[in-house]
């Protein structure tokens, strides 16, 4: 039995090197190449499900941006992005500009299009968000949900009328993918850097494939053995603290807006009562009228606290909402909304349904209204609250992954951790936590910055390049100390 399966195992973990040579990676015209720079693109034709790999293939894309470095070093860094459901190649110009350029004078770097994003096929994107778009955002509070879980239904039916395999979008083949990408491209052993699901990609990867893997940059780091549907709300209400606190230490802030915690939690309390309704007439778009709501401010609020540059803004919006102004708020709160259309939420849920809820995940949201007790009508507002996500898995027809997929992650890679302070979802806690079982590891919070440490402080970067050159010796941290607070407008 043990000869059978690990003869099976090694078969498919080689295919790449045999199949390559039948054609099963094939070049396409680079979508997107960095000023200045060489690449190679392509395609890596892979079973959709590797348990019955004669059924169907998945197409997964891939770029190479050459090292600028004639005396590069053989093992690329590796771009895992987050979600999940963001395209690397999507984000690849602006990853590239604020922090992959600084590997790729000793490197190449290597993006690929996770299963059912980007550039490679099948795509679950629901283009019926976007089509529906102007209802999501004129929706009033209390059919929210319902209105997404109706127009998310649709998309699942017309993906699996097309013949989408969804018990095999997960991240231990998103996994096998890439390492099966990364053979087939030649090369032995690599580097990655994750970003939020991202990370949680590349300690799965540090499980199952260590032998492949140099060093591994972990950024806004999410560990498997987190409830991130129960944490989330726990995690929002820290970096709101973070938030009022740092404007109480800032003398201009608290003298701009002082008590700036009363005021957003009173408006949050009015607006539930009595939204404001406030005209919105985007580019090339019809004018809307949206309500704002004390949950739906709430969820803007949080997904601002994710950029330096909202978090800069969140204060003066808050007390201009609070005097009925409400311009800057809903232009940004709008786009925060429509920026869901970017992501494959096909990808999404199904992922999330399949690893964080399960059929007998039993969440204590109890425990959490009884200390945050304003967040009950929350709760039925967001499409993964505790009223909806049950039902939208549901919908999904997802069959929880085995429990061992949210075990700790134990590995001896040597592995660099980046939190940011007013982080809402993946906040330091969570380094701490996947820390506890990676014997080398360097844990490091970067003060003044939200979600994406490596897009947002050129200090996580001089730390990164210094980690990747000599991953077994702590990097120097002193640039923390010298970090600039954040300044509110």
């Amino acid at each position: 039995m043990c000869f059978r399966f690990c003869f099976m195992a090694l078969t498919l973990l080689l295919m790449p090197f045999a199949a390559s040579a039948q054609g099963i990676v094939e070049s396409a015209e680079c979508q997107d190449t960095p000023y200045g720079y060489d690449a190679r693109c392509g395609y890596a034709l892979l079973p959709q499900d590797y348990e019955n790999p004669g059924d169907s293939r998945v197409a997964i894309y891939f770029s190479v941006i050459h090292g600028a470095s004639g005396e590069k070093q053989p093992d690329p860094l590796v771009y895992l992005v987050g979600g999940p459901g963001s395209s690397g190649s999507q984000l690849l110009q602006t990853s590239f500009r604020k922090y992959l350029r600084a590997f790729a004078s000793e490197r190449d770097i290597i993006i690929i299009d996770q299963r059912g994003t980007g550039n490679s096929s099948p795509r679950l994107y629901c283009s019926e968000v976007w089509e529906r778009l102007n209802e999501i955002l004129q929706s009033h509070h209390r059919d929210h949900a319902e209105l997404m879980l109706e127009i998310l239904t649709d998309c699942h039916q017309r993906l699996a009328r097309a013949g989408v395999r969804f018990h095999a979008y997960h991240s231990d083949n998103n996994a096998r993918d890439i390492v099966n990408v990364l053979l087939a491209l030649g090369y032995e052993q690599w580097n990655l850097v994750g970003v939020s699901y991202g990370s949680r990609l590349a300690l799965v990867m540090m499980r199952d494939y260590p032998q492949y893997i140099r060093s591994v940059i972990l950024d806004s780091v999410y560990p498997p053995q987190a409830d991130i549907y129960v944490d989330t709300y726990y995690h929002g209400e820290r970096a709101l603290r973070a938030l009022f606190d740092a404007c109480a230490n800032s003398a201009r802030c608290k003298a701009r807006y002082p008590d700036l915690d009363v005021i957003f939690y009173r408006l949050y309390d009015r607006l539930n009562m009595t939204p404001m309704m406030a005209s919105y007439s985007p580019p090339r778009f019809q004018t809307l009228e949206i309500e704002i709501s004390g949950y739906r401010l709430y969820d803007w609020v949080f997904s601002w606290l994710y950029e330096v540059g909202s978090i800069q803004q969140i204060p003066q919006i808050i007390y201009d909402l609070d005097r009925g102004r409400a311009h800057n708020a809903v232009r940004l709160g709008a786009a925060y909304e429509a920026n869901m259309t970017s992501l494959s939420l096909g990808m999404h849920y199904t992922v999330q349904c399949q690893e964080e809820y399960g059929e007998s995940v039993y969440r204590d949201y109890a425990s959490l209204l009884a200390t945050h007790p304003h967040l009950s009508g929350y709760l039925r507002y967001a499409v993964e609250g505790a009223a909806t996500l049950p039902r939208l898995c549901d919908m999904w027809l997802a069959q929880a992954r085995p429990a061992s997929v949210n075990d700790p992650v134990e590995s001896d890679v040597p592995a660099l951790l980046l939190s940011g302070n007013f982080d809402p979802i993946t906040p330091p806690q969570y380094a701490d936590m996947a820390g506890e079982t990676l014997t080398t590891s360097y844990n490091f919070v970067l003060p003044h910055v939200g979600h994406g440490v490596l897009r947002s402080d050129r200090c996580a970067v001089d730390i990164a390049v210094e980690f990747i050159n000599a991953p077994y010796s702590e990097p120097d941290n002193s640039c923390i100390a010298d970090t600039r607070a954040i300044v509110f407008d």
